[in-house]
């Protein structure tokens, strides 16, 4: 299947959405040991697709929406989904590098 990916996905921009709950760096709280292990989990399999994809010029990058004003939320999100997707747009056509990196939809970097 690796070797399908890789003839199909040439050029291709792998991205994938989720809370900064993953980052080992900006965990102050604790708690959530499932939620923050699957999200680690996500952090290191796209860390990992980024090196082995590139030299088939497949960019994988971690985007997070933010805290959206949604259902989900309560509508107690901080940021609406229209400037959560413009935001996340604008990272991706940015022209900054996104190969392993981790970016919010305001276009700051998060630390692993």
């Amino acid at each position: 299947m690796f070797e399908l990916l890789q003839k199909w996905a040439k050029g291709l921009k792998a991205r994938f959405n989720h809370f900064d709950m993953g980052s080992i760096d900006d965990n102050t709280s604790g708690g959530c040991y499932s939620y923050r292990a699957s999200k680690a989990a996500l952090n290191i399999v796209t860390k990992s697709l980024a090196i082995d994809l590139q030299s088939e010029g497949i960019t994988s990058v971690l985007l997070h929406p933010g805290y959206v004003r949604t259902d989900m939320t309560g509508w107690q999100g901080l940021v609406t989904a229209e400037a959560s997707a413009a935001g996340l747009l604008h990272v991706l056509e940015s022209g900054r590098p996104l190969n392993g990196r981790w970016y919010a939809y305001d276009g700051k970097e998060i630390p692993w």
